[in-house]
């Protein structure tokens, strides 16, 4: 065998793979500056050196492809000629489109383009749950009740109270061009109460048990108004189930999530937002704030620890005293509170679960 522009003396056998059959095909080979010469294998060809890649570069082979034929391969020995060798494209150390750019600037892009995904997977809920058509939600609604329907507690007199309050709490929907929120009372002695899709709130037995005003239930209900006209629902659930199946399958299996439905968390600042959606509405409804801020006194002081229902509350929701500030701010001496409910309205809702004989106690899947 000659130099670079010499002739070739001796061939050097090899296999090829046209990438059409899985069958090897020996040829033999030889080279100069114009390109590398395969013969025995059909009628024999050249191919130019710029058509040859490095695919990889084996302990007992070398492996080259062609950019102008995918699937086709040729295996060269490892005994391969250095002067052969020195012709080849240069061998891959990360990965062809890595080497072609750089190391550095992959590195660099791979880390940008990393950090954009995670920032669209932590806020795009924010910006996507605000922009969903409300009717999606609708959509999920009775579905995603359907489990505690026979736990739910009604009365004429309670239904009638609840429906009155929403009436004055949401009063920005007066004219209906949003889906009404309806407030169901659940047999449940928890002391909480949740926001669902559709604009559905579950206020539960002993939450209603616990609070000594109609004014400060007025402040909790309004505070889960306030994360469904905020969309935090949505947003919540797009962060929990994920993109796919709430796009996807919006009404497939709801019934069998209701647990993790109403083990949602919202954001603190969704929390903020709730509240301040509540203390607007109870201003404009003419009730009172203060019930509500010494309600969150009462959660404050009590231990996360206590095994009282209470501390469910105050491990769903955070930082009670800050909440109670809050409420106690927005009291207005000049303003003309009037009560949320009249006695009689009131007790209709707290007694709704002891008359309502068909009620039955729900137990949470999320509990048992």
């Amino acid at each position: 065998m000659t130099g670079r522009s010499g002739a070739i003396t001796d061939p050097v056998a090899a296999d090829v793979f046209d990438g059409l059959t899985a069958r090897r095909h020996p040829v033999s080979l030889t080279w100069d500056t114009a390109g590398l010469a395969l013969a025995g294998h059909e009628r024999g060809e050249t191919i130019g050196w710029d058509h040859l890649t490095t695919i990889d570069w084996l302990p007992d082979a070398i492996l080259l492809g062609r950019s102008d034929q995918p699937g086709w391969r040729l295996k060269l020995p490892p005994e391969t000629p250095a002067d052969l060798i020195a012709r080849l494209p240069p061998r891959p150390r990360f990965g062809r489109w890595i080497d072609r750019f750089g190391f550095a600037k992959s590195l660099i892009c791979g880390a940008a383009i990393s950090a954009a995904v995670f920032y669209a997977v932590i806020n795009s809920p924010n910006w996507l749950g605000r922009r969903l058509p409300v009717a999606w939600e609708t959509g999920m609604s009775d579905d995603s009740i359907a489990d505690i329907a026979a736990n739910t507690c009604h009365t004429p007199a309670s239904d009638a109270a609840l429906a009155g309050l929403v009436a004055r709490l949401d009063r920005d929907n007066a004219d209906g061009h949003l889906p009404t929120v309806r407030v169901e009372l659940v047999k449940l002695d928890l002391v909480n109460a949740v926001a669902l899709p559709g604009g559905r709130v579950l206020v539960f037995d002993g939450l209603v048990k616990q609070i000594a005003s109609p004014d400060a239930l007025a402040g909790v209900i309004g505070h889960e108004i306030g994360h469904v006209r905020e969309r935090h629902v949505m947003q919540a659930m797009l962060r929990e189930f994920g993109l796919t199946m709430v796009l996807g399958g919006l009404k497939s299996g709801m019934s069998n999530t209701f647990g993790r439905l109403t083990a949602l968390r919202f954001s603190r600042e969704a929390e903020t937002e709730a509240d301040t959606w509540s203390r607007t509405q109870l201003a404009q409804a003419n009730i009172s704030p203060i019930p509500t801020a010494n309600f969150f006194t009462s959660l404050e002081e009590q231990s996360p620890d206590s095994p009282l229902p209470i501390s469910a509350y105050l491990n769903s929701h955070p930082d009670s005293a800050s909440r109670a500030i809050g409420f106690q701010t927005a009291y207005r001496r000049d303003q003309p509170y009037r009560p949320a409910l009249d006695e009689a309205q009131f007790r209709a809702v707290r007694q709704a679960c002891e008359l309502d004989t068909k009620a039955k106690p729900w137990v949470p899947k999320l509990f048992r």
